[in-house]
Parts: structure tokens; sequence; C-alpha cells
């Protein structure tokens, strides 16, 4: 508390304030802590260590009241950076990790989960963040407000998408076996067909029979290789 002669009440309010806006974004500086890795990145690091900095400057022997305002006026600064910096970094990984586990696990199948209503909650989530994301970013130099509020709404959209991701979780990571299996499946129509109407063809053309082995390997080769090309498609 801040003892001052005259502008008492008005010092006391900044800092109550101040104090007050710092505890709200306590539970997001955990969240970015665990995700990652357990360490704060040093952007909001540095940000930390300034806002308490101008903190502690206040209860200097002989501040003025000018000098106490000055320094709070500061310290909301970079309480407003650090807010800011939470967010964005938050923004980072989880683009990182979405697009990592797409990455290793996406296929068909997700449009099959949940007869299908698991991929239009996740890419309409998906959707919200990235706008919500570019939202803020817009409105950073014209209102913080609204720009705090966007990134709110996208953090809180993120945490839909990760719920989401860890409830489909084992739906979601087929191993590659399995993958491979199910692409084979359906793959076995097409392969019967590519090799009957090679096979028939090769009768109409009256292809010696000498040739009909090398004739045969060729095919087969050929087929192999369009059905490479049609798993590295998929």
């Amino acid at each position: 508390m801040f003892v001052i002669m005259g502008n008492e009440a008005d010092i006391n309010g900044m800092y109550r304030d101040l104090i007050m806006s710092y505890l709200e974004i306590k539970p997001i500086l955990f969240d970015l802590y665990v995700r990652n890795g357990n360490r704060y990145i040093d952007a909001v690091l540095n940000e930390m260590r300034a806002l308490n900095d101008h903190i502690a400057r206040c209860y200097t022997d002989g501040m003025s009241v000018e000098g106490v305002q000055r320094e709070l006026s500061k310290a909301e600064g970079h309480l407003k950076r650090l807010i800011y910096d939470c967010f964005k970094q938050l923004n980072i990984l989880f683009f990182d990790y979405i697009n990592s586990y797409e990455a290793d696990y996406f296929g068909k199948h997700w449009l099959r989960i949940n007869d299908g209503t698991f991929w239009y909650d996740y890419i309409s989530l998906r959707y919200d963040v990235v706008k919500n994301v570019e939202e803020a970013k817009l409105f950073e130099s014209l209102d913080a407000d609204k720009a705090f509020g966007s990134y709110q709404n996208a953090y809180v959209l993120q945490g839909k998408v990760y719920d989401l991701l860890e409830k489909h979780d084992g739906e979601l990571r087929l191993s590659r076996p399995r993958v491979f299996w199910m692409k084979m499946n359906s793959l076995k129509g097409w392969i019967l067909s590519t090799l009957v109407l090679a096979v028939i063809p090769s009768a109409l053309w009256e292809i010696p029979w000498s040739k009909i082995g090398d004739f045969l390997i060729d095919i087969f080769n050929k087929g192999m290789h369009w059905l490479g090309m049609y798993l590295i498609s998929l």
C-alpha cells in the first residue's frame, strides 16, 4: 500500500488494478509454462521482470507522487505486452502442435470418425481460432480491449481443439500397418481390374507365347509403379 499524501487513493487504485490484472492472467501464464515444456519463454520472462521492477521502484525512499504514477504507468505497459506475448506464444505452440499432429496421423479415416461430426467440429474450431487471432492482430494498435477479447476467444477455442483431439486420439492415431492395410483393402478392386484389363488385351493382340512372360513382368512392374504413386497420393 502506497502512503502518499494528496493522491493516495488514485495511486492505490492504479496499483490494485495492476495487481488484479496480473492475477487474472496467472492461469494463462501457467498454461504457457506447461505447454512450453515446463519453462517460460524469454520474451515473457523479460516482461515479467520489467513489470516487477517498475512496481518495486515505487517503494524507493523519497519517490514523488508523479514518480510513482510514472512507474505504475510503465508497469501497465509491460503488463499489456506480457499479455500479448503470452497469447502469441500460445498461438505458436497451438499451430505447431496441430500441424505436427496432422502430418503424423491425418488420413481419410478422420472424415469418418463419429459419423463425420468430428471433422466438421475440428475444421470449424480451427477456422474460428485463425479468425480470432487475425482480428486480435488487427486490433492491437487500434483497440487494446478488442484485441484482448479476440486473443482470449482464440485461447478458449484452442482449448476446445485440444480436448477434441484428445477425446478421439485413439481413433485418429491409427497405426501405420493398419493404415496400410486399409489402403490395400480399398485398392483390391483396382488391382484386380488392372491385371484383368492387362491380360485380356494381350490375348487379343496375339502376343507370341514366347514373349508372354516378359510381357506379364512388364505389366506387373508398371502396376506396382502406379500402385506406389497412388499410395503416395493418399
